[in-house]
């Protein structure tokens, strides 16, 4: 399955790349790398090209972020393994909700716990 990421409107993308003196372009592919980009029964491959077997997921954590005083909040998923983390945010994925469950019914029974 291949994972496809919401992108950012453009003039939000210049906006912020003006704003930040071009940092915001680079932090974000930096942040993406560490994204799905494709899932299949072996495991997950990032956006940067790593390939993790589903059994080397030792622990998922939903990330909560509470948005300014409006009362918004976005959820992500934070799935840990040895060398680090991946990031599964529904909301910024396209069908997010279909990855999120393809990704859940994979990852081994410790991990979830």
């Amino acid at each position: 399955m291949e994972v496809k990421i919401k992108p950012v409107s453009g003039c939000a993308q210049i906006l912020l790349g003006i704003l930040t003196l071009g940092i915001f372009p680079l932090a974000q592919w930096l942040n993406l790398r560490g994204w799905p980009k494709a899932l299949d029964e072996s495991g997950l491959t990032t956006r940067g090209g790593t390939k993790i077997a589903w059994n080397e997921f030792t622990k998922v954590t939903k990330v909560i972020t509470n948005i300014g005083r409006t009362g918004a909040k976005t959820e992500h998923y934070e799935l840990k393994f040895p060398k680090g983390k991946i990031v599964v945010a529904p909301y910024r994925l396209e069908n997010g909700d279909q990855v999120l469950e393809y990704v859940w019914r994979r990852l081994p029974a410790q991990a979830k716990g």
